[in-house]
């Protein structure tokens, strides 16, 4: 037990009317969210949804005319000039000026709807969210640079990033369940009918299942709605599961998995539960699930799946997250399930790759030696990198991986004049010597450098800078 339940449980009824009032007497956040708690709302509830849809329309109007009023063709350029972490270019100065510009006035729309649900205004909160995602499409945007790209993501984006904040204080504040129940319905009729009805509702899905999640008073009646109005089933699809945890658990399962196909987020709960729950299921679905929403759901079925269960579908699951994430750990959870042949073929397919150091990396785990200085041979990247791909075959093969690196050091300074390449070529230098058969040789090398080179003195200074050198 919570160490507040445990005081709970040991007060008198007295000591806990006390402290409320004086928890009270201090907030008027709660004060609010009290006087909305214990309010029975007794009014039609056509009317109660009417009123709703006409606040999401005033709240609509307000929105777009402050979303066209920005301006973002001439943005407040003062607050660029003076920065002093690197030079900035009129166009970055545009672009982060009316970024500013659009993020501030949606700080203040946020502001303002944290204030409504703190004060257990959870209508006019979700009003102002459906008016906001109405005005986000309607705006008729002046931004004739494109300093936000395309306006209308630009906006979406930043309201999702609004919802996550209102989620957060709805998972703190105690709401009227009633209150909670019909602003869900009503928000629905708004999507289905009302004047949010040409707009998606995936933003909404999302806040309404943490209003249910926190209000669970609330599901019998969400419930019994989604039940009176099948159409809103896969418009809110994950508040209608949420719901049915509330109200008929028996079958959540079964009506996730029906409408796992189409809502990644379904699908993702699903798999999670089913992952713990019931294995073979798992497999079942993550099967049907993985070619809808492969780059969202590949983390999940991979620390899911079982490589004994179907050695082919694990196979082709580690595979798709290699070719995405190139992470060694992967591959060597793969390589368990690959014939000798099969790990050859896997391999060599990102020889040619810009994924040259995970490359490597497969090859150390393949202890492929003549292959990792084969590909150093070959290697015509920046000097900086060739230690990495040498890096497990210095101590073996010493002299080797010196003949190698001395024609592209030579290369380097031939073509090259700068202190950023002067101190790659030392940087290689220094890993040479990890090997001290190399000392004689590598020394010998910075002699004729430092020679042939004379007028180079940066490259002395970084030769110095790493120790290969007297200062």
């Amino acid at each position: 037990m919570e160490k507040y339940a445990q005081i709970i449980s040991s007060l008198t009824a007295e000591q806990k009317i006390e402290f409320l009032e004086k928890a009270l007497l201090n907030s008027k956040e709660l004060q609010s969210q009290f006087a909305n708690y214990f309010t029975n709302n007794q009014k039609d509830k056509v009317h109660i949804a009417v009123n709703f849809n006409e606040k999401v329309i005033e709240m609509a109007n307000e929105y777009q005319e402050q979303l066209e009023a920005l301006e973002l063709n001439e943005p407040d350029y003062d607050r660029y000039h003076y920065r002093q972490d690197r030079y900035y270019d009129d166009w970055e100065m545009a672009q982060e000026a009316a970024e500013d510009e659009v993020d501030e006035l949606f700080q203040s729309y946020k502001v303002d709807m944290i204030a409504q649900i703190s004060q257990g205004n959870i209508e006019v909160a979700m009003a102002q969210l459906t008016g906001l995602l109405i005005a986000c499409y309607e705006a008729d945007v002046d931004d004739e640079y494109e300093n936000l790209g395309d306006p209308q993501t630009y906006f979406i984006n930043c309201l999702k990033e609004l919802e996550k904040e209102l989620e957060v204080e709805i998972n703190r504040t105690i709401l009227n369940d009633k209150a909670v129940s019909e602003t869900i319905k009503n928000n629905m009729l708004c999507f289905k009918n009302g004047e949010a009805n040409l707009f998606s509702p995936d933003i909404h899905d999302a806040i309404m299942t943490s209003l249910l999640h926190n209000s669970t008073e609330s599901g019998e009646s969400v419930y019994e709605d989604f039940k009176l109005n099948g159409t809103n089933i896969e418009l809110f699809p994950n508040t209608y599961l949420q719901a049915t945890r509330i109200a008929n658990a028996a079958s959540w399962v079964s009506e996730a998995e029906r409408l796992s196909t189409f809502n990644v987020e379904v699908a993702a709960e699903l798999l999670e539960y089913q992952s713990i729950e019931d294995k073979v299921s798992f497999h079942k679905n993550a099967k049907i699930l993985f070619p809808l929403f492969q780059d969202k759901l590949i983390d999940l079925i991979a620390a899911g799946i079982d490589d004994n269960y179907e050695v082919d579908f694990s196979r082709k699951i580690l595979a798709y997250k290699i070719n995405l994430q190139q992470k060694i750990e992967d591959y060597k959870r793969l390589a368990h399930l690959l014939s000798k042949d099969e790990k050859l073929l896997f391999i060599r397919a990102f020889q040619n790759s810009y994924a040259h150091e995970f490359y490597i990396q497969m090859l150390e785990v393949e202890k492929m030696d003549m292959e990792i200085l084969e590909y150093a041979k070959i290697y015509t990247g920046y000097l900086s990198k060739l230690s990495f791909v040498m890096r497990s075959v210095i101590e073996k093969y010493p002299g080797k991986c010196f003949e190698i690196s001395k024609p592209k050091i030579l290369l380097s300074l031939q073509n090259n004049i700068g202190r950023n390449y002067y101190h790659e070529v030392a940087e290689l230098l220094k890993f040479l010597l990890t090997s001290k058969s190399n000392t004689i040789a590598v020394y010998d090398l910075i002699d004729e450098l430092t020679t042939t080179y004379n007028r180079r003195p940066a490259l002395k200074d970084e030769l110095k800078s790493v120790g290969l050198l007297k200062k």
